[in-house]
């Protein structure tokens, strides 16, 4: 029986993100003054998805690592508008989050910071506080341990005295699948985010959902072959 979920965040719980990413890494290269091709700027951001915005702007600015600090400073003071623009949720979420906390721990483990999401996203879009644990990426200090690597799940999941068959993680990205494999922990993955059908089809997973709206659906069926 699952009795632990774990989400991700952007374009799991709040939709928009990955534009908004897109969008903000942009406005920083404008304003320091580089210029990268569009296909040359989305390939770089994507080699480094999920990470902190830091390693992200090293990958972004390894010909000019010493503009580095500066590009962290703006994209810190330009994130928070250009998110909250940009984000959205599909309808009924906060309902499902409600009553899936009747019957689930729910937690968190995202890329995004933990300021972001509990002082800025959560009240503007009125989410309840249903989670018992929220691990942010920003918070480990040892970029090895970052997705896919298991570290955040297997924190929640000790915290939350849980074992991997007992839990499902909740993705919108390759790296979302493979830190749950990593972890032995059962992946859902919502079609909000990176990973498209066919794309989520050729990663052989069995539960792929429009959105989380259609969570409860399929924990209902595993419980039931479990």
């Amino acid at each position: 029986m699952i009795k632990l979920i774990v989400f991700d965040w952007d374009d799991v719980i709040t939709l928009g993100a990955k534009e908004a990413y897109f969008t903000c890494y942009h406005k920083v290269l404008t304003e320091i003054g580089i210029y990268l091709t569009p296909e040359e700027e989305q390939k770089r951001i994507l080699a480094k998805w999920s990470k902190p915005h830091r390693e992200e702007l090293k990958e972004l600015l390894k010909e000019h690592p010493e503009l580095l600090d500066q590009a962290c400073k703006i994209y810190k003071k330009e994130k928070d508008t250009i998110f909250l623009r940009s984000l959205q949720m599909a309808k009924g979420t906060n309902e499902v989050l409600l009553r899936l906390k009747q019957e689930y721990i729910l937690t968190v483990a995202t890329g995004n910071t933990l300021e972001m999401v509990r002082n800025a996203i959560m009240p503007h879009f009125q989410i309840p506080r249903v989670f018992s644990q929220i691990i942010s990426s920003h918070d480990i200090h040892d970029v090895n341990k970052m997705k896919p690597h298991p570290y955040m799940l297997e924190l929640i999941m000790k915290k939350q005295n849980v074992t991997p068959q007992e839990t499902i993680f909740v993705g919108d990205a390759l790296t979302d699948v493979q830190m749950a494999r990593n972890a032995e922990v059962t992946p859902v993955v919502v079609l909000t985010g990176h990973l498209s059908r066919e794309e989520a089809k050729g990663l052989h997973i069995k539960w792929i959902i429009p959105d989380i709206t259609h969570l409860p659906r399929v924990l209902y069926v595993i419980n039931k072959q479990n």
